[in-house]
């Protein structure tokens, strides 16, 4: 194998692979790791992935959870356009879910002024409870456990357990990635399991997925995107992802 061919499939392969470490690449391409290394750091210089201590990671891959506070200050436009969309599917008298995360919390921002008399709302995210507990006619459930300190909201196994005591109308799951070929993923396997068992307890799921976390994936699988039945995402999303999404099967829904 040409030098060059090794190296683009060195790159296809940490980027199938998310997280690849220099032993893995050295016994699939049959070199040294000394070449893998060499092969790495051009690879990086020519912003083609990072490196990381052992290996490396494609650009697009988020191993790490992202802060909250910086989370609360990103595409405020896009999650506003999202959570009104995502309003107009709530009806009198459901029984929603509203995962953790700021576009979570700006669909609960517009849940008081629905034209409502009913509704009960579940959720693991702590500002998203304080901010409806005080709606009369909102009824408020916070599935328990430990409270991460990154996303300030209950993930863990007492949560799941909680949520398999439910039966929801519809869920709104949020996430900091998603893409056509990985489809949402998560960094913890807490917060898989937690957003499988929201999918599982609702008849219908929406994501709620700004454009900036399009083409990012990271190490846990939560479902592939035709999974959902509707994916709400801003117009910021290309008119060629669209395209892909729309013809894979995902059910997109582009708020303005």
């Amino acid at each position: 194998m040409l030098p060059a061919e090794r190296r683009r499939e060195m790159a296809r392969l940490i980027k199938n692979k998310g997280a690849v470490n220099t032993r893995e690449l050295a016994e699939a391409l049959g070199i040294s790791t000394m070449t893998v290394r060499r092969d790495l750091k051009m690879l990086e210089e020519r912003n083609q992935l990072e490196l990381t201590w052992g290996g490396a990671v494609p650009l697009n891959f988020e191993a790490n959870d992202i802060p909250r506070a910086r989370k609360a200050v990103s595409m405020l436009d896009a999650k506003l356009a999202i959570a009104r969309a995502a309003s107009l599917y709530i009806k009198n008298e459901d029984f929603i879910a509203l995962d953790a995360g700021t576009t979570s919390l700006e669909l609960a921002r517009l849940l008081p002024t629905l034209p409502l008399t009913s509704l009960g709302v579940v959720t693991p995210d702590l500002e998203i409870a304080l901010l409806l507990s005080g709606c009369e006619h909102i009824s408020v459930f916070l599935s328990g456990g430990r409270i991460d300190p990154v996303s300030r909201a209950c993930n863990d196994s007492d949560a799941v357990a909680y949520l398999r005591g439910l039966r929801l109308t519809m869920a709104f799951v949020g996430t900091n990635v998603w893409d056509i070929h990985h489809g949402v993923t998560t960094s913890t396997p807490a917060k898989t399991h937690y957003k499988r068992q929201l999918m599982v307890s609702a008849d219908k799921t929406f994501l709620l997925a700004d454009s900036s976390k399009y083409a990012k994936f990271s190490p846990w699988l939560v479902a592939e995107l035709q999974r959902f039945d509707h994916i709400i995402t801003d117009g910021g999303l290309p008119a060629e992802a669209q395209a892909a999404l729309n013809d894979a099967g995902a059910r997109l829904c582009v708020a303005n």
